[in-house]
């Protein structure tokens, strides 16, 4: 899956992505790449919201579980989140997600395949310029919705 395409399939199908103004910066199985700019997701203090953070930190996490179960029938729900606010994001941000351990896909991988679900756990950093402004940890579960559909 293109940039393009992952960017156009989250804003159809979640919203809150396109009133973000959120763009698929990189994706790969490896990690996902989403930015987006300060304007529409300003708070009083004319810095981001952490809200806006926090949903494109959960959003590229969820990003990363959709591109490595490409091709799988499928559905991806967040169970757990934490979001550490480091600093203010004075100007456009990205969050970036990736695997802390690659033995955790290993893991997700074997319970998906023998029972239709898994469980794994994503984080993301989320950047202003340079500077890590916060970070995310989040579990993420995923269904195979053919597996369940034949009654396994």
């Amino acid at each position: 899956m293109k940039e393009h395409e992952l960017e156009s399939y989250l804003h159809a199908q979640i919203p809150a992505s396109k009133a973000l103004k959120m763009g698929v910066t990189s994706c790969s199985q490896q990690k996902v790449e989403l930015s987006a700019p300060l304007e529409p997701n300003i708070n009083h203090k004319n810095t981001a919201f952490g809200g806006s953070l926090s949903v494109i930190a959960i959003l590229a996490g969820w990003s990363l579980v959709y591109m490595r179960l490409n091709g799988v029938h499928n559905e991806i729900v967040i169970q757990e989140s934490a979001m550490t606010y480091l600093k203010p994001a004075h100007g456009p941000f990205t969050a970036t997600s990736f695997y802390k351990d690659s033995t955790d896909w290993s893991t997700f991988h074997r319970a998906f395949a023998r029972r239709g679900r898994g469980r794994i756990n994503v984080s993301s950093d989320i950047l202003c310029g340079d500077e890590v402004v916060a970070t995310f940890q989040g579990t993420y579960v995923a269904f195979n919705k053919e597996f369940t559909a034949h009654g396994a």
